[in-house]
């Protein structure tokens, strides 16, 4: 596309020599101008909160109603049933289908905050949550991205790729979400061999104050496509029994999902041999 001759395309160049954005990235941040406290968007709001122009949210809105990427919703703008159908088309979308029935168990036995999340480069995307009735402890909700080496379900994705994948996530920069989080890539290296050995991996307050996991990962021929794990306010222990009952969820919600794979799904899960 010629974007320098799309009406739909405002405002100068973000950095010198840089094209100006598509109709595409603007759509798109149009879209994640959206989140779970902001579910329903007046064309002001959009505005507002994607930094775009009034004009280009207009004519945005005018493409994407029709597409069914956005739908109107009493005076304002709500995400139209279009983007459940991609996300449902996902591969993950087969993991969390899956791990449903085993999350909702380790929920009940719990009564806490239980997760699944997925590894993308040297971060964690949550993709389910269950949540106990009246709880304010805030933990990772589906759609959240973060540092894998904050989080338990980083710790236990990243202990079960391949080096190479090791390697990346370490040689960048880590960051550090709060005073206990780890930023040493020589300790996380060594953290990331004990949870090897035991298949569980801890978090306590590395990634938002007041907030311990802890995880195991979903392990299938021999690398990690997902890992559960469960959240408390820090203060609370994890005893043995935590221990057993996200390995033994994790267990089974990988045993489900090699039925996938025997269906001719190899390609869902980047597994290794």
């Amino acid at each position: 596309m010629d974007t320098a001759s799309d009406p739909s395309v405002d405002g100068p160049p973000s950095e010198a020599g840089a094209a100006p954005a598509s109709i595409l990235s603007k759509a798109f941040e149009l879209l994640t101008a959206f989140g779970p406290e902001r579910r329903v968007l007046t064309l002001s709001q959009l505005s507002r909160h994607s930094g775009l122009p009034k004009s280009t949210v207009h004519r945005l809105i005018g493409r994407l109603v029709p597409l069914g990427f956005l739908e109107p919703h009493g005076s304002g703008f709500r995400l139209g049933i279009r983007i459940r159908t991609l996300a449902a088309a996902m591969p993950v979308e087969s993991l969390r289908e899956s791990a449903l029935p085993h999350l909702a168990h380790l929920h009940k036995w719990s009564t806490a905050h239980v997760h699944l999340a997925a590894l993308r480069d040297d971060q964690v995307a949550f993709v389910e949550r269950f949540v106990p009735s009246g709880s304010t402890l805030r933990t990772g909700q589906p759609g959240d991205v973060l540092p894998a080496h904050a989080t338990a379900v980083g710790k236990a994705l990243l202990a079960f790729v391949t080096p190479n994948e090791v390697h990346r996530a370490l040689e960048r920069p880590l960051r550090a979400s709060t005073p206990r989080t780890l930023t040493d890539p020589a300790d996380l290296d060594r953290e990331l061999r004990v949870v090897r050995e035991t298949r569980v991996a801890y978090a306590r307050d590395e990634w938002r104050l007041g907030v311990s996991c802890i995880a195991a990962p979903v392990v299938m021929r021999g690398r990690a496509v997902g890992a559960v794990s469960v959240s408390v306010p820090t203060g609370e222990e994890f005893g043995r029994q935590h221990a057993d009952a996200v390995r033994v969820v994790a267990d089974r919600i990988a045993r489900d999902n090699q039925a996938v794979l025997a269906q001719g799904h190899d390609d869902w899960f980047p597994v290794v041999g």
